[in-house]
């Protein structure tokens, strides 16, 4: 049995050694939701019966994306809702399509929020990745995600973390 991770940078960094790692680029969950397999096919991978496979997208999402979506008429309850629905429908797809029993099929949490962007990314003499919204609002957006993920994980027996 085989672990592969799919996604963004959170799908490369962390993880052992003895785990397959598909970092896709800066995707964002939403990106992947509308593009469904021209964006990440897991049929173009060495996978086999009873491997497992892990998602990873959605933290640009949150640190990015969501706040600039937000107006009088969508909620970022409103928007993550949109994304998770079609994260999902992909995730689905890509288990449909490869025609493979898998021991476990994964979605990785969207990691929490640097409290504090600027002394962060200074403290390590590294460029600040871009984020819009307040550290509170990002948290937001983070937490309202992953209780989403999670939902949805219960309803089509995947497993969260």
């Amino acid at each position: 049995m085989v672990i592969h991770t799919f996604g963004d940078s959170h799908s490369s960094n962390g993880w052992d050694s003895n785990i397959e790692k598909h970092h896709l680029g800066p995707i964002l969950a939403y990106s992947l939701g509308k593009e469904k397999l021209n964006r990440c096919n897991i049929s173009n991978y060495n996978i086999k019966n009873g491997d497992t496979i892990i998602f990873c997208f959605g933290e640009i999402d949150c640190r990015c994306h969501v706040h600039k979506h937000i107006n009088q008429t969508f909620t970022y309850e409103n928007i993550i809702d949109d994304i998770i629905l079609n994260y999902f429908e992909t995730i689905k797809l890509n288990v449909t399509v490869s025609q493979l029993n898998f021991k476990n099929v994964c979605v990785y949490n969207v990691v929490p929020p640097v409290k504090n962007p600027i002394k962060f990314y200074d403290a390590f003499g590294i460029e600040p990745f871009p984020h819009l919204g307040s550290c509170e609002e990002r948290k937001k957006y983070t937490l309202y995600f992953n209780k989403k993920l999670k939902e949805k994980c219960l309803e089509n027996n995947y497993i969260f973390f």
